[in-house]
Formats: structure tokens, C-alpha cells, sequence
């Protein structure tokens, strides 16, 4: 029997143990994977805690969204993938922390990128490319980006600045030469952020990377 971390109840992290689980076999169009790391992201520590009890959890839930590891077995309809390939999974059904998790929403693991940092990619990268899909900025266009700092924003970032998008991101001071290093103009969060960046020009679209009271100055610029 594998083992994953159950949570118990919802409450600190003293509620999540590690014990026995019941090993689930891959469904249509899913995969397995033996688990190499997991990503923890804030819907996983706001779910433990009990803050969104209107999303149901069955007794002893597994929590984690986003999880790498080698592929342990594969369902019908699966191709493209084999037993043995490295991916990285976007786990809508939770089930991330654990020996073993199924998938239905994967992608190869480049041999470059170690399994960590494989395993911290999915839901941010999910959030990133949805939202610039939805926002639909072209070339040429201009972006502001609340929250450039964080792994959302910096994603984001270097996606819009590939697709040659100017982007001018809101981050603290501790993450201005970052989003410099990654091709945007960086504004300094807080008092007068909205003067700051029509100093820098007119914006087509904003993202809010940040959801930090950031929606009246979005909706002004």
C-alpha cells in the first residue's frame, strides 16, 4: 500500500499525517506517476485550513494541485506518453502529496529542469497562460502586470515579453531589478502606483497576479 500525507480535519498543519492509502489505477485518457515532488500552492493552504468549506473534501483528503515524477503506468486512450517518462501534472483532483498520483493533464519534463522546480509549474503556468488567453494582448500592446514578483507574474512576464508585449509590472522594491532582468518596466507598489505607471504610458490590459486591493487603480488605468 502506498503512502501519501492525509488530512485528517481541517485546521494547522498538525492535521496533515502520513499514512496508508489505497492504490488507484489510471482511467481513460489518465496516467499514473510515481512521485518525485510536489508543489504546494496557497489554494492548498487555504483549502487545510477550512477557509472554502463550500469546496467539499472527502474524509482523509490529499491535497496538492501540481506534482512531477515518472510515469508508473498509463490508462486507455493514453499516447505519447510511456511508463518511465518524466512529467510534470496539473492535478485537478488533488492527490499531489503522495507516493503515487493520477493525472489527467500532464506534460513531458524537460531534462533541463530538475523535478523541483518541475513540480511548482503547473498551476502557476495554468494561471498564466489562461489569463493572457482571456486578456488577448497583441504585439505591440502594453500590459500592466500587479504582482510581477510572484511565480504567476513572473511566468506571465516572460510569456506576454516573448509574444513582444511591453509590460509594465507593479512589484515591492525587493523585486525590481528581477522584473527588469525579465524585460519589464517595474513600478513601485503602493501610494501613486496609477500616477507611476501613466508616467510610462497608456496601458491595454491589466493582470492581477497580486487580488491585493489593486482593482480600483486596475479599473482607473
Amino acid at each position: 500500500m502506498p503512502n501519501a500525507v492525509v488530512m485528517t480535519g481541517y485546521g494547522p498543519p498538525e492535521v496533515l499525517k502520513w499514512a496508508g492509502v489505497p492504490q488507484r489505477e489510471p482511467g481513460e485518457g489518465q496516467i499514473r506517476i510515481k512521485v518525485k515532488a510536489a508543489g504546494i500552492s496557497p489554494t492548498d493552504l487555504v483549502l487545510r485550513a477550512g477557509y472554502v468549506k463550500a469546496i467539499p473534501l472527502p474524509p482523509n483528503a490529499v491535497l496538492g494541485f501540481e506534482a512531477a515524477g515518472t510515469v508508473d503506468a498509463v490508462g486507455p486512450g493514453v499516447t505519447g506518453t510511456s511508463i518511465g517518462d518524466g512529467v510534470t501534472a496539473l492535478l485537478l483532483g488533488l492527490g499531489g502529496y503522495a507516493e503515487y498520483a493520477v493525472a489527467s493533464i500532464w506534460t513531458r519534463k524537460p531534462d533541463t529542469v530538475s523535478w523541483i522546480d518541475a513540480a511548482a509549474l503547473p498551476s502557476s503556468a495554468e494561471a498564466a497562460v489562461g489569463v493572457l488567453r482571456q486578456l488577448n494582448v497583441k504585439s505591440g500592446e502594453t500590459l500592466l502586470l500587479f504582482g510581477g514578483g510572484g511565480s504567476v507574474g513572473i511566468i506571465a512576464t516572460q510569456l506576454a515579453v516573448a509574444r513582444g508585449i511591453k509590460v509594465i509590472s507593479a512589484v515591492g522594491e525587493h523585486d525590481e531589478t528581477l522584473a527588469r532582468e525579465l524585460g519589464a518596466a517595474p513600478v513601485r507598489y503602493g501610494a501613486g502606483v496609477a500616477d507611476r505607471v501613466r508616467a510610462l504610458g497608456a496601458v491595454d490590459a491589466v493582470f492581477d497576479a497580486a487580488g491585493k486591493g489593486v482593482l480600483a487603480d486596475a479599473i482607473a488605468l
